[in-house]
């Protein structure tokens, strides 16, 4: 005799119907389109909690159709290794920045340049524009697909061992750099001498001496206690960051229009999670690096530094002739 399960004689005694409609309840569910997500910060840094947004929404606005899970401290690999993965077809959601989609096309970096921007709301005026719509293109004909540009990651300024406000203040300072050509021209334009390593060499650079400032958003620089060893904060502004979010191309191009949309939705929700979320932060920051012991340097001549920065846009291999004033007259829209 054949045994029949529970759950049989359940749906039997509930009727028949009962049935397929388990099975279409289980076949939603499923993901239709699983995705690992890779960020370069910490858990408690709010590009975290964005992605962690991002994952929710697309859950929630697919019905259970998209699944991400989410990766910090560049847990898939390094970013290189991680855009690799991108290009080449994987199902990989990266949160970068703008200087690395430029080693794929050159003109991407001029939205991390130096004194670009004034404010961070500026860079706003470009979404929907067709100048970054085209910038979109050329990236995902080298099969990657931006799926937000406007994750504000924050103003960078330095810290440095000494007062710094003007560019003569940096001659033969180590100036901590990292591994994308836009910041070694920055520094050495600067006057400085660019030490590139990795940001978690840093504490141990300053601390021996090998280092005597670095850059960097204030939030990003305060969660990793470098105001222990620099007790200056010097406010530059030289650097706008909004971070891009990207996908895979092909993978993109394979999603039904309504995943599609899905996933555009979602990154917008982390975007503005995420830029909120940064906002806040350095609105409260100095307060506490005041409260640490250091000295914030208001008075920095920052039309010296825009002056003496400004020849890399002429300069930089791959953009295009012009790029700074297309790009700057639609800022100022």
């Amino acid at each position: 005799m054949k045994l029949v399960s529970a759950r049989a004689r359940l749906a039997i005694g509930l009727g028949v119907a009962t049935l397929p409609l388990v099975a279409i309840r289980r076949a939603a569910a499923a993901p239709q389109f699983s995705f690992r997500l890779d960020h370069p910060l910490t858990t408690a840094d709010a590009a975290h909690t964005a992605m962690l947004a991002l994952a929710e929404s697309a859950k929630k606005r697919s019905d259970g159709r998209i699944e991400v899970t989410v990766f910090p401290n560049d847990g898939l690999g390094s970013q290189a290794d991680v855009g690799e993965m991108v290009r080449q077809g994987a199902s990989v959601i990266q949160l970068t920045d703008a200087l690395f989609l430029g080693q794929y096309v050159p003109d991407a970096s001029v939205l991390q340049a130096p004194y670009l921007m004034d404010r961070p709301e500026q860079f706003l005026g470009l979404l929907g524009t067709p100048w970054l719509k085209d910038l979109g293109d050329r990236l995902a004909a080298k099969g990657m697909r931006v799926i937000s540009w406007n994750n504000y990651f924050g103003t960078r300024q330095i810290l440095s061992k000494k007062p710094i406000r003007k560019p003569s203040d940096l001659t033969d300072m180590n100036f901590r750099c990292a591994a994308a050509p836009m910041y070694v021209e920055m520094e050495k334009a600067m006057g400085a001498r660019p030490i590139v390593t990795d940001f978690a060499s840093v504490y141990t650079g300053l601390a021996q001496g090998t280092l005597d400032l670095l850059e960097a958003p204030l939030p990003t620089m305060w969660a990793s206690k470098y105001y222990e060893q620099a007790k200056f904060v010097c406010l530059t502004g030289h650097m706008i960051g909004w971070d891009p979010v990207a996908m895979s191309e092909a993978v993109y191009s394979k999603m039904p229009a309504d995943l599609q949309k899905c996933i555009l939705d979602a990154a917008a929700d982390a975007a503005e999670v995420m830029s909120k979320q940064k906002r806040q932060e350095e609105q409260d920051i100095l307060a506490k690096y005041q409260a640490a012991g250091c000295t914030i340097v208001q008075d920095v001549d920052r039309e010296a530094f825009r002056r003496v920065t400004a020849p890399i846009y002429d300069r930089y291999p791959g953009f295009t002739p012009g790029i700074k004033a297309t790009v700057q007259a639609l800022l100022a829209k």
